[in-house]
C-alpha cells in the first residue's frame, strides 16, 4: 500500500452527482494529477475530477499540504469512504533523485520529418561526472565545476518535488538514461520541467539544459 493518503471529508451534493472536499493532505512529490484512488481493500476508485481549492507550506519543512475537491467516475457515491484513508501512488515515471547522485547521463535526440515523417537526424550524447562529454564520435572534456553544476540541475529537473512531465513533453524525440552513484539506472522518455502544480509559467525543460552545456562544449573547442 502506498504511503501517500487523503481523507474525504465532506461532500457537495449537485443536482445529479456529488463531489467530496478532502482535509489537508501532502501532495503528490511529482505534482501530478491524482487518477486512482486506492481503499484499504486495494479496490480502484477512478477521479473524473480534481481540483486544488487550497494550500499552504509548512514553513519548516517546506511541504505542500492542499485541500482539493474530487468527482469520481460514473458519479460514484464514495460516502462509505468518508474520514477513511484513500491510497493514491506517484505516477510510474516519477523518481526521487533528492538524495542521488549522477555520475552519467546518456542522451537520445531524434529529429523527424513533420507529420509522422522519416528520421531526419539522429545524436548520441554521453556526459560523464570527470567532465568528459562524448557527441556521437566526437569526444570533449569540460571543467569539473561546469559538470558538477550541470548535472544537479539535472538531477532537480527529473526527480524534485517540483518535476512535472507536461503532457506534450517529446516522449518520442527525447530520451535520457541516468547512471547514479548508488548504481541504479533510470530511463526516461520526454522531456521533464519545474513548475508549482500547473502546466503554466513552466521553464527549463530538460533538452534546454543539455543544449545549453553541449553550447558551452562547442565554445571551448
Amino acid at each position: 500500500m502506498s504511503d501517500c493518503y487523503l481523507t474525504l471529508e465532506e461532500v457537495k451534493l449537485n443536482t445529479s452527482y456529488k463531489t467530496y472536499i478532502t482535509d489537508f493532505f501532502s501532495y503528490t512529490k511529482a505534482r501530478h494529477r491524482i487518477q486512482y484512488l486506492y481503499d484499504e481493500n486495494d479496490n480502484v476508485h477512478s477521479v473524473e475530477l480534481y481540483e486544488i481549492i487550497d494550500r499552504k507550506v509548512d514553513p519548516e519543512t517546506n511541504e505542500l499540504f492542499v485541500r482539493a475537491e474530487f468527482e469520481f467516475e460514473d458519479h460514484e457515491d464514495m460516502d462509505d469512504f468518508l474520514h477513511k484513508p484513500l491510497y493514491f501512488r506517484e505516477p510510474e515515471w516519477f523518481c526521487d533523485l533528492t538524495n542521488e547522485e549522477i555520475v552519467q547521463l546518456d542522451c537520445i535526440f531524434e529529429q523527424y520529418e513533420p507529420v509522422l515523417g522519416p528520421l531526419i537526424e539522429r545524436n548520441n550524447i554521453s556526459i560523464f561526472m570527470d567532465g568528459t562529454v562524448q557527441i556521437n564520435d566526437k569526444i570533449y572534456h569540460l571543467s569539473k565545476p561546469i559538470t558538477y553544476d550541470f548535472f544537479d540541475e539535472i538531477r532537480i529537473n527529473l526527480g524534485s518535488e517540483k518535476t512535472y512531465r507536461p503532457l506534450l513533453c517529446g516522449e518520442c524525440s527525447s530520451r535520457y538514461t541516468l547512471h547514479l552513484k548508488s548504481g541504479k539506472v533510470i530511463k526516461y522518455s520526454g522531456n521533464y520541467v519545474l513548475c508549482d502544480g500547473t502546466p503554466y509559467g513552466c521553464k527549463r525543460y530538460t533538452k534546454l539544459i543539455v543544449d545549453d552545456l553541449i553550447k558551452q562544449v562547442c565554445e571551448s573547442d
